[in-house]
């Protein structure tokens, strides 16, 4: 359904105009936006100019023009610079597997399947397009929506590389190079310092299906270790169990990661042949790819979380455009963002993983991110604020944390963590309905 914006909202490029929060990430925000030419929906993603070194919206830009037109990518529609913020204006999807993975737990295997095929056409297209992604992840695997509910989409080109130079030739092998990934999902490549390649798309992609079947990986919720010791421990786990951890599912499935793993830097990968055997392994359970998932075949269970529940206690974007502005620099403002030597392994810490606890009146140790909460709760006046503090180390702290028992028993509103910010605080933000007492 198309949403009209008020007229005195944000408007990028004459054309673009914020309606509101969507989500906001290590680097910069997301918002819904109105077309008002074409008066479509579209998603709207603002970073912060401030630091030249880190400008992860240009490299996507650049990576969406290549891949614009291919099936499986969001439309790209325009980009540019408006006084302190890069903006970039693409396709508005709907939910990632990650959402998805929360409601369920563990998706069945026809789903896992219909995934690992359609998740492996896609990168032969982005490949295709001299593309790899290199931080395949459950939240960058989204669904579309109206009538493309059933069709999977690549998002997230920030750290992608163009693999092929102008002449078609190859990247060339590199070693000690910085991780690069997410650590649950990256390639062995990646935990080595190798450069990447097309066959880590598919590894990182393996590792999802994985997990989605087991509803886990042997590798997480490592307590005690730092960023770069639980990197470097994942890394070590990955290849002593490379050979077992496939072992209990079909013969279909251990042969594609088998084959993936041997794989060389500049080999192209055989993606049809995967494909058939991700078919196989279906035929093998008797299983009909019918192209449904799990969601969608209990859409309208009482416990499957709907788009109306979930957002019915989401932010509005005011509809004055000084505080739009203010509301877009609280977002952005706590947003530390780090070298792009190491965009994804933040330096060690010797600090432990505290307590969680709630606190209706603990105050924030970043004064940026309490102002931007406070803005956010002087937009819902009917609601009372509980805040939980939790120093978060390690990634896995923050899928831990932001799971379906925190949102559904304290009907979490919003997650801010940033692992770049010296602070490493984790704040937890509940807006709850004032007779709601939260034990």
């Amino acid at each position: 359904m198309q949403q009209r914006a008020s007229s005195n909202q944000k408007i990028f490029n004459n054309q673009y105009q914020i309606v509101k929060k969507l989500s906001s990430g290590s680097f910069g925000v997301v918002f819904l936006g109105f077309d008002l030419l074409t008066r479509q929906e579209v998603a709207i993603k603002v970073e912060k100019e401030e630091n030249e070194e880190v400008r992860s919206l240009d490299r996507e830009v650049l990576i969406l023009k290549k891949l614009d037109g291919a099936e499986g990518f969001p439309k790209y529609f325009w980009s540019g610079e408006d006084q302190s913020y890069n903006v970039l204006v693409i396709q508005l999807l709907g939910k990632d597997l990650s959402y998805h993975f929360k409601q369920l737990k563990k998706f069945s295997l026809k789903t896992v399947l219909t995934l690992g095929i359609q998740a492996v056409q896609i990168l032969e297209r982005s490949h295709q397009k001299g593309v790899i992604h290199r931080d395949l992840k459950p939240e960058n695997i989204i669904l579309g929506i109206g009538k493309d509910i059933l069709k999977l989409y690549l998002i997230d080109f920030g750290i992608s590389k163009i693999y092929r130079d102008s002449n078609g030739k190859h990247i060339s092998f590199k070693d000690q190079k910085s991780f690069l990934g997410t650590t649950r999902y990256a390639s062995i490549a990646a935990h080595l310092g190798h450069e990447l390649g097309r066959k880590d798309d598919l590894e990182s992609l393996m590792y999802i299906l994985l997990y989605f079947l087991r509803g886990q990986l042997p590798w997480q919720n490592m307590v005690n270790v730092t960023d770069d010791e639980r990197t470097k421990k994942v890394g070590e786990m990955k290849l002593s169990m490379e050979r077992e951890v496939f072992k209990d599912q079909s013969n279909e499935i251990q042969r594609i990661f088998d084959y993936i793993r041997k794989l060389q830097f500049k080999q192209e990968p055989n993606y049809k042949m995967i494909v058939q055997e991700f078919k196989r392994a279906a035929g093998s359970s008797n299983i009909t790819i019918d192209g449904n998932f799990d969601w969608t075949e209990i859409k309208q269970s009482t416990h499957y979380q709907t788009d109306s529940n979930q957002n019915q206690s989401r932010n509005n974007i005011p509809n004055n455009s000084n505080e739009m502005k203010k509301s877009i620099e609280n977002q952005l403002s706590g947003l530390i963002q780090p070298s792009q030597n190491n965009l994804l392994a933040p330096p060690p810490l010797s600090s432990t993983r505290g307590t969680f606890q709630r606190d209706d009146i603990r105050k924030s140790s970043s004064v940026t991110q309490q102002s931007s909460i406070n803005y956010c709760q002087s937009l819902n006046p009917n609601y009372q604020k509980s805040i939980c503090e939790e120093p978060l180390q390690e990634e896995d702290y923050y899928y831990d944390f932001n799971s379906v028992e925190i949102c559904e028993n304290y009907n979490t509103d919003s997650c801010l963590y940033n692992k770049y910010n010296k602070i490493k605080l984790g704040i937890f933000v509940h807006f709850l309905p004032k007779q709601i007492n939260l034990k």
